[in-house]
């Protein structure tokens, strides 16, 4: 660090000297050579001044680095000190910090590149500390960059001007030479060097010092990898925990709901047992609404496997505008209630491939997921054909979802604030979470394509099927 501080006060000082000779310089050729208005010659003198900091400060760098022939520049107390540093690094920062950073201007190279393979699906290479959307910063792991990658012994140097599909992601980032990090026969991550800073290209000092610097820059790279996957557990375990609670909470309050309404009805029992009659159905009601959240619950705990095997076994056909007819038909009441109005548009004929139970479940829960928070207004539920997919949308007017809420719709417990606020409307956020599950299981995806004050739109997306004409007149007929 002594060395390193001598060097750049050096550099910065011969740097301040040699611009203000510069700038003095340029102000008497300016004034030598016609130009009186001081103030133009000032600005002039400071134009070039500023033209020239970078490259006279490059030039100063190398020179200094050649005059002193610092210790810290030696092979051999690079590999030792960075070595013992890599040892008890875990932290991406601190790897960057290193290798990213350090370790370039030690080689006297302009820049370097470390890439990692990201936990947990290991699909993908990002560059540490970059943005995912700069180019080269992600490299597929089963792409042709990471392939020729994977085939090289030691390192690979990357062509200039690379008209190869696998060198053009090295080419973005101003890399010049790769050096494969691996543990065992698994490629954990790459270390990019950028452009040498000498006019000779890279030493063979500087590749045989970094070929011997890869099975440690590799171990820390697998270090890092395990720590950033155990804080991605960790902030998982916060949310389930944060998840946790809020489950309770709604469940404890919609259980005090039907069950104030049993006490209260027993109360007046005890008292006045000719009102038997009347409050039959609070009863009733108070029992439905147990029976419902109890049978929701439970449905969560019916792992995803258990929901595609049933799936399998059960697959057919099936025409959706009986089926969403059906659905919506189960509503009507709740629907008369509200004073919304309900539509199904499909096309006769419209089929998709799965489980009638399972589909007919998660439109039931998207469905009365819309009416539910619509005070006013119309929900539309239409089926059509896109891309070779049926395609199911459930469009309502209601109040919309906040952006910062969207990410979080198909979580389990999940709640927003909005329907939290909204205590008359019950639910311990469950139904979009199961309606996910039960259509993944028949290979289909669930989404929300479009949300504001004017309402939401959900889509269900599935394999269509062409109904044969008897399969069509059975249908009908029914």
């Amino acid at each position: 660090m002594r060395a390193r501080l001598l060097g750049m006060a050096l550099v910065n000082v011969s740097l301040a000297l040699l611009l203000i000779v510069l700038y003095i310089g340029l102000l008497t050729i300016l004034l030598w050579i016609g130009i009186r208005d001081q103030m133009i010659a000032h600005m002039l003198a400071s134009v070039g001044m500023a033209v020239a900091v970078v490259p006279v400060r490059r030039r100063l760098v190398l020179f200094s680095n050649w005059l002193l022939r610092l210790r810290w520049q030696n092979s051999e107390e690079i590999l030792r000190e960075f070595s013992a540093a890599l040892s008890h690094t875990i932290e991406p920062d601190a790897l960057r910090a290193l290798l990213i950073a350090d370790l370039p201007q030690r080689l006297r190279l302009y820049s370097a590149t470390l890439w990692m393979l990201e936990p947990p699906e290991d699909q993908m290479f990002v560059a540490i500390g970059q943005e995912a959307h700069l180019p080269g910063a992600t490299i597929l792991a089963q792409g042709a960059s990471i392939g020729k990658v994977r085939r090289c012994p030691d390192y690979l140097r990357v062509p200039v001007h690379a008209d190869d599909e696998w060198a053009r992601p090295f080419v973005a980032q101003g890399i010049g030479l790769l050096f494969p990090l691996r543990i065992g026969s698994r490629l954990v991550g790459i270390y990019g060097c950028g452009w040498s800073m000498s006019q000779r290209g890279y030493s063979r000092q500087t590749i045989s010092l970094l070929v011997t610097l890869a099975p440690a820059i590799a171990s820390a790279l697998e270090n890092t990898r395990a720590y950033t996957e155990i804080a991605r557990l960790n902030n998982q375990l916060r949310r389930l925990d944060k998840l946790k609670d809020q489950f309770i909470e709604h469940v404890g309050h919609e259980l005090r709901t039907p069950l104030t309404s049993l006490s209260l009805a027993l109360q007046l029992l005890t008292h006045q047992p000719e009102l038997m009659r009347d409050l039959s159905h609070v009863v009733r009601n108070s029992i439905l609404q147990l029976e419902a959240l109890v049978n929701r619950v439970l449905l969560l705990d019916h792992s995803f496997e258990n929901a595609t095997a049933h799936m399998h076994r059960h697959s057919s056909s099936i025409e959706l505008l009986p089926l969403l007819e059906e659905v919506a038909e189960s509503f009507m009441p709740a629907v008369c209630a509200k004073g919304l109005d309900l539509r199904v548009q499909a096309p006769e004929g419209l089929a998709a491939w799965g489980d009638v139970t399972l589909l007919r479940r998660a439109l039931h829960e998207v469905i009365d997921n819309a009416i539910r928070y619509s005070d006013t207004g119309t929900v539309t539920i239409t089926a059509s054909v896109r891309d070779g997919l049926a395609v199911i949308t459930v469009e309502d007017q209601g109040p919309g979802i906040p952006p910062d809420e969207r990410d979080l719709l198909f979580n389990a417990f999940y709640r927003g604030r909005r329907t939290r606020a909204l205590a008359e409307q019950p639910g311990v956020g469950l139904g979009l979470s199961l309606a996910r599950r039960d259509i993944e299981a028949l290979r289909g995806q669930i989404w929300l394509e479009r949300t504001g004050s004017d309402g939401s739109v959900m889509c269900v997306a599935l394999p269509a099927v062409e109904l044969s004409y008897n399969e069509v007149g059975r249908s009908l007929s029914g």
